[in-house]
């Protein structure tokens, strides 16, 4: 469920001038030795390419943050929208960002968010956070447009390095979830993954770590693949359809980001035992769910909108202060919660209907000691605030 991270609208002058040599793959080598776990398998989802922003300098001034996302259907992008538009107030207190927060919808469109794109970077926002469905290939002309002028892009585009792509280990948390659901099942019955938008990059990259666990066990059977829109209700329905034409015992349950809960619900109503699961999220209803229910999560990841808002504002921050990153793909771990810090996550008012996330506070020092190494050069992040959303 990653969005695109857009700079944009900065000084012509700053663009580099060897463009030409942009596009040669650097692969694993140049990223930091200590940060290369969570690029397992890397080239199934993902290019790196050296940074393109070596000779980049930041603009003068308080700068215009906008944004635009790809699809506001389900509570984890609603979030990660009060995030940004929160943290964007936070900047504008501390005087490096201006008043106001412009952020728009293109809803799976793919003309449309090359249009929202192309208006935030004309309406003159300096920084364009731009989540979008687009393709790659279409894409990546417009970033290197926006390079030739002098804008910083952070996205996701995996086709050119003209950006700065910041990502959470879609794969590898992902093959962690499957792994700890496999375990918990013995190796052995039948699964059904829960899968986000189709088409989109994460969901296909999810699956593909998912697939890549259970080939290594014979006894593990993917008997279903419902597609659930990283949405509660949308999997809710899709799952109860599912299970009305398919009499199959499901045995586990793979979640690709909160769907998990709504996939045991829809079990309870069909009048069908839960299954044992692995949720992406960490939404107040999976750790609710965790709670209730001992022994039956295999893996937790807590990829909640905070953390990533943190992230992302962390390394906007890095590089206004002068900081560059060292390659143009950052991926990081998504940190916990484990058994031993659970309650750092999971508060007694949390319930399997709750529609709500937990804190992005115990995330945030593992991100402040992880991102630094990917960064060189100008003034260190320090002070930044934690991101609120609704509780």
């Amino acid at each position: 469920m990653l969005g695109l991270v857009i700079f944009s609208g900065l000084q012509a002058s700053a663009a580099p001038t060897n463009a030409a040599n942009l596009q040669k793959l650097a692969g694993l080598s140049i990223v930091p030795k200590a940060a290369r776990i969570n690029y397992q398998d890397y080239q199934q989802w993902v290019n790196i390419y050296p940074s393109a922003y070596a000779n980049w300098k930041p603009p003068a001034g308080r700068v215009k943050i906008c944004a635009t996302t790809f699809y506001l259907g389900n509570t984890f992008q609603q979030e990660n929208e009060v995030a940004m538009a929160n943290e964007v107030k936070a900047a504008a207190k501390a005087g490096w960002a201006k008043p106001g927060f412009t952020f728009l919808n293109s809803n799976n469109s793919t003309a449309t968010a090359i249009s929202q794109f192309q208006s935030e970077v004309q309406d003159g926002c300096n920084v364009i956070f731009a989540g979008s469905s687009i393709s790659t290939t279409a894409f990546c002309p417009l970033l290197k447009n926006a390079y030739n002028k002098g804008i910083l892009v952070f996205s996701g585009s995996e086709n050119c390095n003209y950006d700065v792509d910041l990502q959470f280990a879609v794969y590898q948390t992902q093959y962690n979830l499957a792994k700890g659901l496999a375990q918990i099942m013995h190796n052995k019955g039948n699964v059904i993954i829960e899968q986000g938008v189709p088409g989109i990059a994460d969901a296909e990259t999810a699956t593909a770590a998912n697939f890549a666990v259970f080939k290594k066990h014979p006894g593990i059977h993917v008997v279903g693949q419902i597609p659930g829109d990283w949405t509660a209700s949308v999997a809710s329905t899709a799952t109860a359809q599912w299970l009305s034409t398919h009499p199959t015992k499901v045995d586990g349950i793979m979640d690709q980001g909160a769907m998990g809960v709504a996939a045991e619900q829809a079990l309870t109503s069909a009048g069908r035992p839960l299954a044992k699961v692995s949720l992406q999220e960490s939404d107040c209803q999976e750790l609710a769910f965790d709670k209730d229910h001992p022994g039956l999560v295999g893996y937790l990841a807590d990829q909640a909108p905070g953390p990533g808002v943190y992230a992302d504002f962390y390394v906007l921050k890095a590089m206004l202060n002068g900081q560059k990153p060292k390659l143009d793909t950052i991926v990081y771990p998504i940190p916990g919660p484990t058994k031993a810090t659970f309650n750092q996550w999971y508060t007694s008012s949390m319930t399997e209907s709750s529609a709500c996330f937990a804190s992005p506070a115990p995330a945030v020092p593992a991100l402040k000691t992880y991102l630094p190494q990917f960064l060189t050069g100008g003034t260190p992040v320090a002070g930044l605030p934690i991101p609120t959303y609704n509780k």
